[in-house]
């Protein structure tokens, strides 16, 4: 017995020793934070982004892709891993229809680099709410997407802005909308947030009083005369009779899919608009007005300045 025991204690150290000698992984430098702005004052785009860094704290971007290191995998294998910046979109729950995504872009001239700071720098800027985070911001020139137009699209990480070249010759119009979607790509997940969701159930029940029988978003356009029930006697039954600016971006042969795509409309139409231009395009139809009155009281909240 006593020969068994000292034999088990003998393979318990010789396997404590073994496994003290076994070499530990090291990731150097693996948690590196790349959102941030080096300054290179023999370039004037980068030294400009990088002023614009330390005044603000958001990192402005001409390029997706970040940096490089080399690493090492799992089986020892060194290999070169590239950060790049994330322009996927979603905001979690079930995803209905195809998910907002850039589906092509361009780089921007770097030249044009200065027009968009100072537009960002003069118009953007002192209009955001204490508090809100911008992780990054990516400058392009052209830019697709599927969900939000070709101004500005918000990513994992960053927020897109496209047709820098084209800011400084913008007519009042183009400037107000280019505005709206930037504020729209910035500003989603603080008008999302939980404290919110009293707020926006109330605007989201604006248009599902008129379908009882199923969810109003996400609701094939041709099926509109079977499920809305309720409208005032003699308005027609369509899209906006129920309370939506317009069918989803992504699919006109529906309603907004998502409550989200709904808010993301409605946030751009106030922050385009002034009130009497909003009162001209849709005073007539109550149920607009409605859901365009709460997200004025979220706006007013957030203590963003509204027209």
């Amino acid at each position: 017995m006593k020969n068994k025991f000292f034999m088990t204690l003998l393979i318990v150290l010789a396997l404590t020793v073994s496994c003290s000698k076994e070499e530990t992984t090291v990731f150097h430098d693996y948690d590196k934070n790349w959102l941030v702005v080096e300054d290179d004052t023999d370039d004037a785009s980068t030294h400009a982004r990088y002023l614009f860094y330390k005044e603000t704290g958001i990192p402005v971007f001409a390029n997706d892709t970040l940096g490089s290191q080399q690493r090492t995998d799992v089986f020892g294998k060194e290999y070169t891993y590239y950060e790049k910046l994330s322009m996927s979109y979603s905001l979690g729950g079930i995803q209905s229809g195809a998910p907002p995504l850039v589906q092509s872009f361009s780089y921007c001239n770097k030249a044009d680099v200065g027009d968009a700071l100072t537009f960002l720098r003069e118009e953007i800027i002192p209009m955001l709410p204490k508090g809100v985070h911008i992780p990054s911001i990516l400058l392009v020139e052209n830019m697709t997407s599927n969900a939000f137009g070709s101004y500005a699209f918000k990513g994992f990480n960053t927020v897109v802005i496209a047709q820098v070249s084209k800011i400084r010759n913008m007519d009042a119009v183009t400037r107000a909308n280019y505005k709206g979607a930037i504020l729209r790509a910035i500003l989603t997940n603080t008008i999302l947030d939980s404290r919110f969701d009293n707020l926006l159930d109330k605007f989201y029940a604006v248009s599902r009083k008129y379908v009882p029988d199923r969810d109003a978003y996400s609701l094939y356009i041709y099926s509109l005369n079977t499920y809305v029930k309720g409208l005032p006697a003699g308005v027609p039954i369509t899209t906006q009779a129920i309370g939506y600016l317009a069918t989803d971006p992504r699919n006109a042969y529906y309603t907004p899919m998502s409550t989200w795509m709904d808010v993301c409309m409605y946030l751009e139409a106030v922050v385009v608009n002034t009130e009497a231009q909003f009162k001209q395009k849709y005073g007539d139809n109550q149920r607009i007005m409605d859901k365009y009155m709460i997200m004025r009281q979220i706006l007013a909240q957030i203590e963003l300045k509204t027209q």
